[in-house]
């Protein structure tokens, strides 16, 4: 919960953080707490919990629970990544204070500009370019760069693949040909899907894009979620 967020969002003042507050340290332990309780700890009233419900566009004090409870969470499953989960995990532990450059062109481009966005969000220091003369100017010898490719075969993306790869820069990759340089030269290739030379005909299904970011969210999950 980023109680910042919610804050800015829906102008709540300082009680209503407070309350926000206390629910974050409650989390796994809501369903057990009835509004009196919540009330009392709070030093304030119910009606002011009722207020705060309505604000965050809840329908009540039994919404909000369901809702925020620690155990109505989806917990995204990285079954079919897990194989990935130590690597990638090591990779970011790697580069938390690094500058990460997020990689991709065309279709993929957007999807760089959300994986950067969200690692920003999470305290990395992300990048996205679509361009590779700007990864010249921005690399380093504890980079990481994120490629975003469903071919992995582009002639500019190449090029700057080979250029990385004999800087040492780690890669980790989202694609979905095996059969390409860039999975050879990557430090973490995490195959998307199947790869199809025809999915840019307009008639056939496109699902890579959208499996890179259930991929990305899994992995990022595992990442961040407290270690039991």
């Amino acid at each position: 919960m980023n109680i910042d967020h919610l804050k800015d969002k829906f102008d709540l003042n300082e009680l209503e953080v407070s309350i926000l507050t206390y629910i974050k340290k409650n989390q796994k332990n809501l369903k057990n707490i009835t509004i009196r309780q919540m009330a009392k700890d709070n030093f304030t009233s119910t009606s002011a919990i009722y207020r705060l419900c309505n604000k965050l566009k809840f329908s009540g004090y039994s919404d909000l629970i369901y809702h925020l409870s620690d155990n109505h969470h989806t917990h995204i499953s990285t079954k079919n990544f897990e194989h990935y989960v130590p690597q990638f995990n090591q990779l970011l532990k790697k580069h938390q204070n690094s500058r990460i450059i997020v990689f991709g062109m065309g279709f993929s481009a957007p999807i760089a500009d959300y994986i950067c966005q969200r690692l920003t969000l999470n305290g990395f220091y992300a990048m996205s370019v679509i361009h590779t003369e700007m990864l010249d100017e921005n690399f380093q010898d504890d980079s990481l760069l994120i490629i975003i490719s469903n071919s992995g075969i582009t002639n500019r993306l190449i090029d700057f693949v080979e250029l990385a790869h004999k800087q040492h820069i780690d890669m980790l990759c989202f694609l979905a040909n095996k059969n390409s340089k860039t999975y050879q030269y990557a430090t973490l290739p995490i195959i998307v899907g199947t790869y199809n030379p025809f999915s840019h005909d307009n008639l056939v299904p496109n699902t890579f894009f959208g499996q890179v970011l259930i991929t990305f969210e899994s992995l990022l999950y595992s990442y961040l979620s407290p270690k039991k």
